[in-house]
């Protein structure tokens, strides 16, 4: 449907406009074959993935440490909701003042705006641990490693998994946008650049396998929560639970 809604609009407006799903695709096919394809492409996927390590690093450990400590949490939690509240456009734009235009400022983005999700998402996914069962183990004496393997991790998967999810897509979207405000290379900055030159069809390429690699990275981590969940591991969870 959403094919052939382009196609009919692409009829009626001129293509310097709204160009076609095929004049789209030939632009993508050559900038592959005159190599700008690949190397903003590359070059855009480490800077998401480094911001969203450097995220989930500091928002995880945070996150359970402050889950675990009340006092913590309650010392954290104003300055996170905060940054959670802080649009990502006003970090672009003092990143541009404080890193420059290189990478540093689509990485130093990414990692705050992904941030606050990982941190509240193992708050509560530590609150969910059973206490009881820690309390059982350690009369029982079991090794601090099986707890985190059968009882802590089980509570926290689910909650990482959503947080995965809403990210995945998140990250990408704003790595692409900062490349197009702040950066020189990248996706972004080669959307920007056939702006410039009225490269309609360009741009549209562009969108349209950015948008196509969002969804199929969102679906990978939605497909291996799903998985993750049918295994013995969370059906041990659902006991613990109950």
């Amino acid at each position: 449907m959403l094919i052939t809604l382009w196609i009919g609009i692409a009829a009626v407006y001129p293509p310097v406009l709204v160009p076609g799903p095929f004049e789209s695709l030939c632009a993508l096919f050559n900038l592959a074959v005159a190599g700008q394809l690949w190397a903003p492409l590359a070059l855009t996927f480490l800077r998401f993935a480094a911001g969203f390590a450097i995220a989930f690093l500091l928002g995880a450990g945070l996150g359970v440490w402050a889950g675990s400590r009340q006092s913590v949490y309650k010392l954290i939690q104003p300055a996170v909701s905060l940054l959670q509240a802080v649009p990502p456009v006003s970090w672009m734009l003092l990143a541009i003042l404080w890193l420059g235009t290189n990478g540093g400022t689509q990485v130093f983005v990414v990692s705050l705006a992904l941030f606050p999700v990982f941190f509240f998402n193992s708050v509560q996914g530590i609150q969910r641990v059973p206490r009881e069962l820690l309390e059982m183990a350690a009369v029982f004496c079991i090794g601090r490693a099986r707890q985190v393997r059968d009882i802590i991790w089980p509570a926290l998967l689910p909650f990482w998994s959503a947080a995965f999810a809403i990210n995945i897509g998140t990250g990408w979207k704003i790595v692409v946008m900062s490349e197009l405000i702040s950066g020189q290379t990248g996706i972004g900055a080669a959307m920007n650049t056939a702006r410039v030159y009225l490269k309609t069809e360009e741009v549209m390429g562009w969108t349209l396998l950015v948008a196509l690699l969002g969804m199929g990275l969102e679906g990978l981590v939605r497909t291996s929560a799903s998985g993750r969940r049918g295994k013995p591991h969370a059906l041990r969870t659902n006991q613990y639970d109950v």
